[in-house]
């Protein structure tokens, strides 16, 4: 299994006129360079990893999670639950 050197945080969202979200703001940090992104996707590219990895390759971050790894980064920064359950 390939290991990402990336980290992500939600910064905030923004919503559309009917309510739903419209783009995700994100801090992306490459933990071996220090380089630090500030990013911001909309809902279906976020949840793609082929797109997170073309939207990063464009800031110069390689991005090499499997889509496994790539669903885990989701629930991490989408789901404010899952800090409680790990614990």
């Amino acid at each position: 299994m390939s290991e990402t050197n990336l980290t992500f945080k939600c910064l905030s969202h923004t919503k559309r006129d009917d309510g739903l979200i419209g783009r995700y703001n994100l801090e992306v940090t490459d933990t071996r360079s220090g380089k630090i992104a500030t990013i911001s996707v909309e809902p279906k590219h976020l949840a793609s990893a082929r797109s997170m990895k073309r939207i990063l390759l464009d800031r110069c971050m390689l991005y090499r999670a499997t889509r496994v790894e790539h669903d885990q980064m989701l629930l991490e920064i989408l789901d404010p639950e899952f800090e409680a359950i790990q614990e």
